[in-house]
């Protein structure tokens, strides 16, 4: 025991290593060594095995373990160095450890036991020696005590740097409880609550009501929805998946950065999110997904700055979460990926900008005091400029529906009416239609009908409707053709409102 922990004691205090796991046993401990493209991993086993088939078992298990730490710490081509420490070497071993296992691809071994004829094992020196210069011995202090002695000294020094080591990653870790994220998660369950009992959350009308990020009315001037479309949600689901994921993520950021911080950068990349979805996207959208991304990005910041422990604890699973959403993202085509993306860039940005707390970066923080507002700039004279993002015809067409439904008719012919229709959607003149059909506008509503069966002869419910529109004009013939045309298209099967009987037995009663 009194060479293991004197090596690992010179390993640790000496060489600055870093523990990164010790069997429950205490007879091996994994070590990650010097800095950057130096590093090495190294493994000291005390453990006494008699063949070589079980050395060649345990050497077996430890290249295994190694793979696993290597990812762990993102190490490609990170060297490793197994060094048993026994009594006596296995009895059918007859050269130098290395050259009996032939394992030049899973890293080098070594054997520190009392070999009385010296040809089998190596000395300290040489062991220490021949791991190289990042690694270089420094002879220990002459036992003046017994070895059991020493080995308790050495051992209680590692654990004394080992827990300095983890106060410290601690302190970054939990630098103060999450009291804000309660805040946020209260406000959108209290808005998603008020909007259910309003009306749906899933309803274009009531989004846009409570505060939607809705193009064409920010292109009027109603900007304050950049912020207020962080705190809505559409549906049940995408509540609860935000509001995990905000508990979570946004709850270690908070822990990490401070409250204050957490804020600035909770809305800083909330606000990107939004702009960046004006920008990109002409649909109307909703939620705390940018926020929340720009949380990631709080996350990729901390490691940037603290690569080691960010790896070490959190790293790879921060990484996979946010290129699965990503790619999520981009697959589906309902997600708005244009805010996932801003609110990652804009968490980023705003973590560079307030920093790590008890960091003195001053100088570094300063250009992002530039960058931030003129990211932000860009984003928004871009979503002024972009045709393509300034309003969609088909979520005219849905908004238009659902204010019909409301019965508030003028609203949804107003909606229509200032609908662009470039892309001669078929279904703007159609619900266009409806709207004069409501106030029993019969003529009006066959011209709007008329112009939709133009742009899409094959639209069967404007072929229907006509008919219906036809009939209360007294245009039996009209009628008898527009019917027989939504009945080839397929009108009953693809609707359970229509009611071609009656309006056949109608049309056909009137026709001379």
């Amino acid at each position: 025991m009194h060479r293991y922990w004197k090596l690992i004691h010179h390993l640790v205090i000496k060489e600055d290593a870093r523990i990164i796991e010790i069997s429950r046993d205490k007879k091996q401990i994994w070590l990650e060594t010097g800095k950057n493209k130096q590093k090495a991993i190294v493994r000291l086993a005390r453990i006494e095995h008699d063949w070589m088939n079980q050395v060649e078992r345990d050497v077996k298990e430890a290249g295994q373990e190694y793979e696993r730490i290597k990812r762990m710490i993102l190490g490609r081509n990170i060297p490793f160095y197994s060094i048993y420490v026994t009594s006596y070497p296995p009895a059918d071993l007859t050269g130098p450890l290395n050259s009996y296992l032939n394992t030049q691809n899973s890293g080098r071994f070594y054997l520190l036991c009392r070999d009385p004829s010296g040809r089998i094992a190596e000395s300290e020196e040489q062991v220490l020696n021949d791991l190289g210069a990042r690694l270089s011995w420094e002879p220990a202090l002459e036992d003046e005590y017994s070895h059991e002695e020493w080995g308790r000294y050495y051992r209680a020094m590692v654990k004394e740097k080992q827990e300095k080591l983890e106060n410290e990653d601690r302190s970054l870790l939990l630098f103060t409880k999450p009291r804000a994220v309660f805040f946020f998660l209260a406000a959108i369950v209290s808005v998603f609550t008020w909007m259910e009992q309003t009306g749906e959350s899933t309803n274009l009308v009531t989004l846009i009501e409570f505060g939607a990020k809705y193009n064409p009315a920010l292109l009027e001037g109603e900007w304050w929805r950049i912020i207020t479309s962080m705190f809505l949600h559409i549906g049940i689901f995408h509540l609860v998946m935000n509001s995990l994921a905000l508990f979570y993520i946004g709850g270690a950021v908070e822990r990490m950065y401070g409250t204050i911080r957490f804020i600035i950068i909770y809305m800083t990349a909330g606000v990107f999110g939004s702009l960046a979805s004006f920008a990109f996207n002409d649909q109307v959208s909703a939620g705390a997904s940018g926020a929340i991304f720009g949380c990631f990005g709080a996350l990729l910041y901390f490691g940037m700055i603290h690569r080691a422990l960010f790896f070490r604890t959190m790293g790879l699973n921060v990484l996979f979460i946010l290129g699965l959403n990503l790619v999520f993202g981009f697959v589906v085509p309902a997600v708005d990926n244009g805010a996932h993306i801003g609110g990652l860039a804009g968490g980023f940005l705003a973590s560079a900008l307030v920093h790590l707390p008890k960091h003195s970066r001053t100088l570094t923080q300063l250009p992002f005091l530039l960058v931030i507002p003129g990211l932000a700039a860009g984003l928004l004279w871009y979503g002024i400029v972009n045709e393509d993002s300034q309003g969609s015809s088909m979520v005219e067409v849905q908004l238009a529906q659902q204010y019909l439904e409301r019965d508030n008719v003028e609203e949804a012919r107003q909606i229509l009416n200032d609908a662009e229709n470039g892309d001669n959607n078929a279904y703007v003149p159609f619900v266009l239609g409806n709207t004069y059909m409501a106030e029993n506008q019969y003529r009006q509503a066959v011209s709007r009908f008329q112009e939709a069966v133009s742009i899409n002869e094959e639209l069967a419910e404007g072929h229907y409707n006509l008919a219906i529109a036809y009939s209360e004009l007294g245009q039996w013939e009209e009628a008898e053709q527009s019917l027989n045309r939504s009945r080839e298209l397929g009108i009953e099967n693809q609707s359970d409102d229509v009611d071609v009987e009656s309006i056949e037995d109608r049309v056909q009663a009137n026709l001379p």
